[in-house]
């Protein structure tokens, strides 16, 4: 009787260790994050589009944020636009101002020396959208160069809540020749979620 019931206690402990090992053989792999994913395939993409320009205009660091973001996930060369006049902090005196450069058709001096587009197939461009339009220094670099020709554009915004605004027939009428992509627009409640919304916005149309 002794030797049997040890005999059952071995077959128990092989029976466990057999079922562990099979859990173990059956436990699924942990699954890749979404962003890494897009990631890479991004990276591949770049590879294949040439040269990448990240160029945005920001006040109060909401599309420096999503420039930044996207330079992330596409590399290139990053750019921000500076205005040789500086706006108001005051948000409603800056608007003031945005207006009656609206209203005048005013092409404000920017500051620095401007990247040279030869080297870039694909430019990213930021702005925040100011009584539904674009700043129209985003005008001034725009005219800045005569031809788009064989360049595509995406533009990204900014705003409390106008999304993208009037700004793409503004954008298509001053980047002669340019191919215009599918715009991102994220507003102030959407900036904590706004990580989620470039990646997705990036597998879906940056082909």
């Amino acid at each position: 009787m002794k030797k049997l019931g040890i005999l059952l206690v071995g077959l128990g402990f092989l029976l466990v260790a057999f079922v562990v090992a099979l859990l173990t053989m059956r436990q699924p792999e942990p699954k890749e994050p979404a962003n890494s994913r897009t990631v890479t395939s991004i990276s591949r993409k770049r590879k294949a589009s040439g040269r990448i320009l990240v160029v945005y205009m920001s006040r109060t660091g909401h599309t420096k944020q999503v420039a930044e973001e996207l330079h992330r996930h596409v590399g290139g060369d990053l750019y921000q636009l500076k205005t040789q006049k500086t706006y108001p902090q005051s948000y409603q005196k800056m608007l003031d101002v945005a207006q009656s450069e609206q209203d005048a058709d005013a092409r404000p001096r920017l500051k620095g020396q401007l990247p040279k587009l030869a080297r870039y197939q694909t430019i990213f461009l930021g702005y925040p959208i100011w009584w539904d339009k674009n700043p129209m220094a985003i005008n001034t670099f725009l005219e800045h160069y005569p031809d788009f020709k064989g360049k595509t554009i995406y533009p990204f915004t900014t705003s409390g809540s106008s999304g993208l605004g009037l700004s793409i027939p503004v954008i298509r009428q001053n980047a002669r020749n340019a191919k215009i992509g599918k715009g991102l627009a994220v507003t102030d409640a959407e900036m904590k979620r706004m990580p989620r919304m470039v990646a997705t916005w990036l597998e879906e149309n940056y082909k």
